[in-house]
């Protein structure tokens, strides 16, 4: 049976007298909406929402998911999702559609993730955040990024049908390129993560330090490492605290800028390991609001004062250091066909992840994969690479 509550809640809605009035407020509140969806109760009835044709179906599972739906609460919504309150059948990456009718306030969390670093120091705080994702098993990861690279940032697509294999060698190149890099340069990479620039580098003879605080991207570094006999150092270190006895050709920042929202000590610290005349190879996912993130992501993805790159404030901040914007490059829809790639693998990996790593696990991963792409795709976020030269001596 499929019950219509679109006119104006007035029509009969079956189960009981509170599922009743909930479906109602929801659609209340969705009448308006142009993105049109279904949802079926426990009771086996469907109802309709919203204005527009019907892209998704929303199946629920528990008895609390219509409370959490009702809420239109972001965080409590992704949250029922974790927990398997309900699933959604047709095209997932719809859903977020839905975002601009819901509230994300949150204002506890909020005032926690700023007052952390003041109690607690940067370097702790970086130490927690990172370990909250970045300590799951690598093969966890692995099940998602790309198989040849396990590159954990976006590709530079030319074309829609590429896939993540081409779309990342023709970054690495590029990265190689702009920092002109050969056999026998010493190059710098924070946050190696499970090898992608690395071990390309390292494979054209080019000798990579590596600095990381994650103790699974060590271990997975170390193993990578002895099996090819790279010229790879990887060391648990904090790029902030991290003292080298030389100076590098080039310092490459792949997807970590957004841990590390302090732009005047980023910019000290890269002046201070980096050779004059050498460069910085950048790349990141941006915002025009600091530390503007959703609570979900916020307090289950990437926990701390994480912030997307504001490019204004990087770059102002960037006039009280000794270097030159060489060049900057939009990734905004090259990032988007990254995480449509990582979010079908993740989908075709389910039952491997499920099995090895829970259900929640996917679940929490599959509202960020799909997430983060709708995000790029609609502009909510932007993507960009930058590239600095120091100025010679």
């Amino acid at each position: 049976m499929t019950t219509d509550v679109s006119a104006a809640g007035t029509a009969p809605v079956a189960g009981s007298r509170r599922s009743a009035w909930l479906l109602n407020y929801i659609d209340r509140r969705l009448q308006d909406s142009a993105i049109g969806f279904e949802m079926t109760t426990h009771d086996g009835n469907t109802h309709r929402f919203g204005a527009g044709p019907a892209s998704f179906r929303v199946n629920i599972t528990h008895r609390s998911a219509l409370k959490a739906i009702s809420s239109l609460d972001e965080g409590a919504i992704a949250q029922a999702y974790v927990d398997g309150w309900f699933d959604v059948e047709g095209d997932f990456i719809k859903i977020f559609d839905l975002r601009e009718q819901l509230h994300d306030r949150h204002p506890f969390h909020r005032l926690w993730r700023f007052a952390a670093p003041l109690l607690m120091g940067q370097i702790a705080v970086n130490k927690s955040s990172i370990r909250r994702h970045y300590e799951r098993d690598a093969e966890f990861f692995l099940t998602f990024l790309d198989e040849s690279f396990h590159c954990y940032t976006q590709g530079v697509f030319l074309s829609p049908d590429e896939d993540l294999e081409v779309a990342f060698r023709r970054k690495m190149d590029h990265v190689v390129e702009e920092c002109r890099l050969a056999p026998g340069s010493q190059v710098l990479e924070v946050g190696p993560g499970w090898g992608a620039f690395a071990a390309y580098a390292a494979r054209q003879g080019i000798e990579v330090t590596g600095v990381t605080i994650s103790t699974k991207s060590l271990e997975f570094m170390d193993r990578l490492t002895a099996r090819e006999d790279l010229p790879i150092t990887t060391l648990l270190c904090d790029f902030l605290e991290y003292e080298p006895e030389k100076q590098f050709d080039a310092v490459v920042v792949l997807g970590i800028m957004e841990h590390m929202p302090d732009y005047p000590r980023v910019l000290a610290r890269l002046d201070r390991v980096l050779k004059p005349g050498g460069r910085v190879f950048i790349d990141a996912g941006a915002c025009s609001r600091k530390y503007e993130m959703s609570s979900f992501i916020s307090q289950q993805i990437y926990p701390g004062n994480n912030s997307f790159l504001i490019l204004h404030d990087f770059l102002k901040s960037m006039t009280s250091f000794p270097f030159d914007l060489k060049g900057v490059w939009d990734d905004r829809i090259s990032y988007y066909r990254t995480c449509v790639g990582w979010a079908k693998r993740l989908d075709s990996n389910r039952e491997f992840i499920v099995e090895n790593f829970g259900e929640a696990e996917y679940r929490r991963f599959r509202l960020y994969l799909w997430g983060s792409a709708h995000c790029f795709l609609r502009n909510r976020l932007q993507c960009y690479r930058l590239v600095l030269e120091k100025h010679p001596s």
